[in-house]
């Protein structure tokens, strides 16, 4: 069959699309051994980073910032507060450090960890406009699932009983008033709330108006319960996490489109500042421990983990930064990048759902293609002049080793 210069071309295009969005995942599985981000912490006792690294096959190291290797019982011991069922197992009684004596519930109440993962922020993951309000009755002991849902319209807040599918104009009415006299502009452009029951109580949501202002939203007893915060309305504000957590001590983490991070401090809801020195909030994952003595923010990106150890009052005292691979051997990253100038790919660790990715290669790259020309040149000199497949070459150019295949196959014969 004799293939014109269109049909031909498109042949071509459509195998090269193939070829980068399945034999770099194949590459992967054969050669490439992935591996987590290292667990960092900060150590009361050594008042120095620890890490726990993955070396695969369920073999880890543990390692201080100084480089120094521990076995997994010293690495635990450094971390009395995470481990202190250990202390417990060996009849050790209550932890001393710094002078100051700890029992289990004082480490149980005052110990808290809060992660955000940035294919969880908004936009990044698929989301129906629809969220259950929990109605906080102090004669309940346990959060029962509301049998309504609500969503924000241009005009209001609506309520919608999930069995029949009907809105509930009374509570609908109820809050929109209640909105509207608090100065909420609607429609809402942010909702953000954290929609499980399993938490030991419901502080509802925060709510943006479409003039920027930020408002926490509760229901107590089937009534409205909204406050406007003292949030700026200019901040620019990315996404908030809520984290219902008995210490009480902060509803959540504040994200801003800049990658500033700022805590929400109880009832004030005034913002606690936090270290956020080379954050970027869509590929970057945030970590905050909290535990009697230290706060300790970590930010995980593609190479690296930043954490920067506080005091109690948020003020940084120390930081460290650990470099790491995800794609284990060098050589392996070097090889593909050689073999496949992109790679395309409809995942990515920083989004829950489905966007094509097109990712760029290292300067590897560059060497597969040379190879790649003089493979074909070679091949030219038997098939004539070198003006009749300048195209051909371009495209050779921009594809490398693997494009040089539907060049070889799908010829005008």
């Amino acid at each position: 069959m004799i293939l014109n210069r269109f049909s031909r071309w498109a042949t071509r295009i459509l195998a090269v699309i193939a070829i980068f969005f399945t034999l770099p995942a194949l590459f992967d599985k054969i050669w490439t051994q992935k591996s987590e981000a290292p667990l960092v912490f900060f150590s009361p006792v050594q008042k120095d980073f620890v890490y726990q690294k993955s070396l695969g096959g369920h073999q880890f190291m543990y390692a201080d910032e100084g480089g120094r290797v521990f076995d997994r019982g010293a690495f635990e011991d450094l971390l009395p507060f995470v481990y202190f069922r250990n202390y417990e197992l060996r009849n050790e009684g209550p932890l001393t450090l710094g002078g100051q004596i700890f029992d289990r519930e004082t480490i149980r109440s005052q110990r808290q960890s809060f992660e955000i993962k940035a294919r969880d922020l908004k936009g990044r993951r698929p989301q129906i406009d629809l969220y259950p309000l929990f109605n906080n009755d102090p004669g309940i002991a346990m959060i029962p699932f509301p049998e309504d849902v609500f969503r924000f319209t241009e005009n209001g807040m609506e309520f919608i009983n999930a069995d029949t599918n009907r809105k509930d104009e009374a509570l609908s009415k109820s809050f929109t008033e209640s909105l509207k006299e608090k100065g909420f502009a609607f429609p809402a452009t942010l909702i953000s709330g954290n929609p499980t029951n399993l938490k030991p109580f419901d502080e509802g949501y925060f709510v943006k108006d479409s003039q920027g202002g930020v408002f926490h939203i509760r229901r107590v007893m089937d009534q409205p319960d909204i406050r406007k915060t003292t949030i700026p309305a200019d901040m620019g504000i990315l996404d908030i996490a809520v984290s219902e957590n008995q210490r009480r001590e902060f509803y959540g983490i504040l994200m801003t489109e800049k990658g500033e991070l700022f805590l929400i401090a109880w009832d004030s809801y005034a913002l606690i500042p936090l270290p956020f020195d080379g954050f970027d909030p869509r590929r970057m994952d945030v970590k905050l421990l909290v535990n009697p003595l230290y706060r300790t923010l970590i930010l995980t990106g593609e190479d690296r983990v930043h954490a920067t150890v506080m005091d109690t009052e948020y003020q940084p005292l120390k930081s460290f930064t650990l470099p790491f691979s995800q794609t284990g051997s060098e050589m392996a990253g070097n090889a593909k990048d050689f073999l496949f100038p992109f790679t395309l790919s409809l995942e990515s660790p920083w989004q829950n759902q489905a966007s094509l990715q097109l990712q760029k290669g290292s300067l590897w790259s560059f060497g597969g293609i040379v190879l790649a020309m003089i493979l074909y040149l070679i091949f030219l000199r038997r098939k004539g002049p070198f003006h009749r497949h300048g195209g051909e070459f371009g495209f050779l150019m921009l594809t490398g080793l693997f494009g040089l295949l539907p060049l070889l196959f799908v010829r005008e014969n």
